[in-house]
């Protein structure tokens, strides 16, 4: 899978793995688990209303 990502992502990717001492795509995997855990919790609260930070925009 390719992956076209926004500068500012990338660098936001780069700066967490740094920081985490993780590799870049071992970053973005945590990021989508994190996004996807959220997402789940909230249809099982009952709340479907998504918050744009949780949208991805193509």
């Amino acid at each position: 899978m390719q992956l076209r990502l926004p500068q500012e992502l990338k660098e936001w990717i780069k700066a967490e793995s740094d920081r985490n001492g993780n590799s870049q795509n071992s970053e973005v995997i945590r990021a989508i688990r994190a996004a996807k855990d959220r997402r789940s919790m909230l249809r099982s609260s009952g709340n479907t209303n998504m918050d744009q930070g949780d949208s991805a925009h193509c």
